[in-house]
C-alpha cells in the first residue's frame, strides 16, 4: 500500500476541478442562453479556493501540510455524482450547472472531512477546517442562486 498525504489529496481535488473549469469553458463557448453564459464564468472561479486558502499562508506551513501522511487513502471520485459533465455543453440548463455545483461542494465538503479523520497537525487541522467553511458558504450561495429560480 503506497502512502499518500494531504498534499496528493488536494491535487486529486485539484485536477477534477481543471477537468469542470474545461466544461464549463466548453459551455460557455458552445452555450446561446446568456444567463448560462454568465453562470459558467461565476461557476469556473470555483477552483480558486483551495488557492486562495493556501495563497494566505506561509510557503513552509503549507508545505508542511501537504506532507502530512494520512493513514489510508481516500476515494474521491466527483464524477460519479456530477452527471451533468455528461450533458452536451449545447443542452445544459442554468439549474443543472447550479445543482451540480452544490454536489461537487458536498463532495469536497466529503472529502475534507475523511482527511479530518486522520491524525492531523493543529495547523493541518485548522486549515482543512477552513476549507470545509469556505464550501459550506459557496453552498449557501448556490442555494440562494437556486431559489431565486433565475433558470
Amino acid at each position: 500500500m503506497a502512502f499518500v498525504n494531504i498534499g496528493d489529496v488536494l491535487e486529486r481535488a485539484r485536477e477534477f476541478e481543471e477537468r469542470l473549469e474545461k466544461y464549463y469553458a466548453a459551455i460557455r463557448d458552445k452555450t446561446q442562453d446568456n444567463g448560462v453564459r454568465l453562470l459558467t464564468y461565476y461557476l469556473s472561479r470555483h477552483r480558486r479556493h483551495l488557492q486562495q486558502a493556501l495563497d494566505g499562508m506561509d510557503a513552509k506551513v503549507v508545505d508542511h501540510i501537504n506532507k502530512v501522511r494520512l493513514k489510508y487513502d481516500i476515494d474521491f471520485s466527483p464524477e460519479k455524482a456530477l452527471h451533468v459533465m455528461e450533458i452536451r455543453p449545447t443542452e445544459v440548463k442554468g439549474n443543472e450547472l447550479l445543482q451540480a455545483a452544490a454536489c461537487y461542494d458536498q463532495e469536497l465538503i466529503g472529502l475534507y472531512k475523511q482527511v479530518l479523520e486522520h491524525p492531523l497537525s493543529t495547523e493541518a487541522k485548522v486549515f482543512i477546517e477552513t476549507l470545509i467553511r469556505t464550501e459550506e458558504k459557496d453552498i449557501v450561495m448556490i442555494k440562494k442562486m437556486i431559489a431565486m429560480d433565475y433558470f
